[in-house]
């Protein structure tokens, strides 16, 4: 229950503290995300699994860095954590798994900054570290709420 509230104070913190918010749906995999300011070089990032039932929701928290920026593209890396919230109900542990961004968005219409597309590769482990990996392609297209750093 301690992870579910520090959870939603962190996106609490990181929508307060961000300018805007980027709005992400990933079509393959039926994922909406949310994430701070991606132009900054620290931002975060949640995902959930939109084609689920209630009790197996799965919520993905990330911590992300900018690693290059630039006018088109802009590759980044960092840490997610993997919990089901519902989890709890059946004392369940809340924590399923661990993953590793590698990504890219690409900010193909030269008037339009806040339209972007996103790939990502996530290498994702079980809870128990032991083995249990595969690894995750994302396809995503993205929007952001506020765009009036981006789109000038």
């Amino acid at each position: 229950m301690k992870l579910l509230f520090s959870l939603l104070g962190a996106l609490t913190f990181a929508q307060s503290a961000a300018a805007q918010v980027a709005v992400t749906y990933f079509p393959f995999q039926s994922v909406l995300g949310v994430s701070s300011d991606t132009e900054r070089r620290v931002w975060a990032g949640l995902n959930a699994e939109t084609n689920t039932f209630i009790s197996n929701v799965n919520l993905e928290l990330h911590a992300l860095v900018n690693v290059k920026k630039g006018e088109l593209v802009n590759y980044y890396t960092g840490l997610g954590v993997n919990t089901n919230p519902f989890s709890a109900f059946n004392e369940l542990p809340l924590v399923n798994g661990y993953s590793l961004t590698l990504g890219a968005r690409i900010k193909p219409l030269a008037a339009r900054r806040n339209v972007q597309v996103v790939f990502e590769l996530a290498p994702y482990t079980n809870q128990y570290l032991d083995g249990a990996t595969c690894v995750r392609c994302w396809a995503w297209l993205t929007t952001f709420a506020s765009s009036s750093r981006i789109s000038k």
